[in-house]
């Protein structure tokens, strides 16, 4: 499992061990949140992959040879430095089997973009997708209160402009190496789900709603919500795509009109709603059984964060009701292993005076466009 880091590494821990599964967290941060999950075989501290790829090439395969690790699950964005180096690591692994739970590189990387992920959602049951601009130069930008405009390649809400106009950006911040997309304002309830593929088989899904949102971006309680078009939704897309892997959608609805905003081709929250219904074969199938489900959130951030911002007796009720992601009678955390996670959070912070939204990421990011010019052409055509 890499990307210890993430919540959802925690929950596909637990979910693996519960089959009887070993398993192996691995991350390039020194204390993230997985490696306190009692009954794991081992942590592995792995080589940045966006600052190291080569170093972390090698000391991945080498891992893999010496724990004789039989399939990879990642977790967070470094999804895209595995796809981009899982031909040259099988080529070094002498006939080592191994499976990979990720797409096919040409998707994956499709579906990160913002721009280009919109052609594959476009005509997917009832949901629309909004009307977008491939803006590579500032004077490409146009003057629309009813549009936002945000980089291609970004996350948590990031570098949102609300009111875009001509000038907002400069060329050091938009250019062919950085581009940005522009737009239609979609306004109404935030929808956001989660899926898992085999080979284009839907093997789970759960729709939720984020709530109490860390810097009005990132959810620490996640409600499942049911809509039989977001069912069909996810259905088609995989009939169309063939996806292999995890796969998460942003999706507002407005005046009961869904739109899809982007996509996350990657683990998400939504594995929280669906942990416990979830098995791993030992041929590496899973299978899922549903089940009625409650809210979960992350600890007690919402207390830290919207005690004196959102209504007490609500928020009260709210927390008491969802069940703590962070909590197992049998995979417990090791007492004081979140304390270390934020400690060095908040070092990172100090270090490279960024919030913790930034900080948390900044070594698996992936923002490089791969020839996007030649992709973003291809589309327009």
């Amino acid at each position: 499992m890499t990307g210890a880091r993430a919540p959802v590494a925690i929950e596909w821990a637990r979910l693996l061990m519960r089959a009887g599964h070993q398993v192996f967290l691995a991350d390039s941060m020194v204390w993230p949140l997985g490696r306190f999950v009692k009954g794991i075989q081992n942590y592995i501290q792995l080589p940045s992959p966006r600052f190291n790829l080569q170093q972390y090439k090698q000391a991945l395969i080498k891992q893999l040879r010496v724990n004789c690790i039989e399939c990879i699950i990642p977790t967070c964005e470094e999804v895209f430095y595995l796809a981009t180096i899982k031909v040259d690591i099988e080529a070094q692994l002498s006939g080592q089997k191994v499976e990979w739970f990720l797409p096919d590189h040409d998707l994956l990387f499709k579906l990160h973009n913002k721009f280009t992920s919109l052609t594959l959602l476009a005509g997917l049951g009832q949901v629309q997708i909004p009307a977008t601009h491939y803006c590579l130069h500032p004077d490409d930008i146009v003057d629309d209160t009813a549009s936002i405009l945000k980089p291609v390649y970004s996350r948590f809400g990031r570098q949102v402009v609300r009111n875009p106009y001509q000038g907002v950006l400069t060329s050091d911040q938009i250019n062919p190496a950085i581009p940005w997309v522009q737009q239609q304002k979609i306004v109404g309830q935030a929808i956001c789900n989660y899926a898992l593929f085999q080979h284009g088989k839907l093997i789970a899904h759960q729709a939720y709603l984020p709530k109490y949102c860390v810097n009005q971006s990132a959810a620490s309680y996640f409600e499942p919500y049911d809509d039989n078009r977001l069912d069909e939704f996810v259905r088609q897309f995989g009939e169309r795509t063939h996806y292999h892997g995890q796969v998460a959608f942003d999706f507002i609805e407005e005046n009961n009109t869904l739109f899809v905003i982007e996509c996350n081709p990657r683990a998400t929250s939504g594995l929280h709603l669906l942990g416990f219904g979830l098995t791993m074969k030992d041929n590496g199938i899973l299978n899922y059984t549903a089940s009625s489900t409650k809210p979960y959130r992350l600890g007690n951030i919402i207390f830290y964060c919207f005690l004196f911002k959102e209504n007490f007796k609500q928020l009260l009720v709210d927390y008491r009701y969802a069940d703590d992601v962070f909590v197992d009678s049998v995979y417990p955390l090791i007492v004081g292993g979140q304390w270390l996670t934020l400690v060095e959070l908040c070092f990172r912070c100090i270090r490279y005076h960024r919030p913790v939204t930034d900080v948390s990421t900044l070594d698996i990011e992936w923002d490089t466009p791969l020839d996007i010019n030649k992709l973003i052409a291809n589309e327009i055509e």
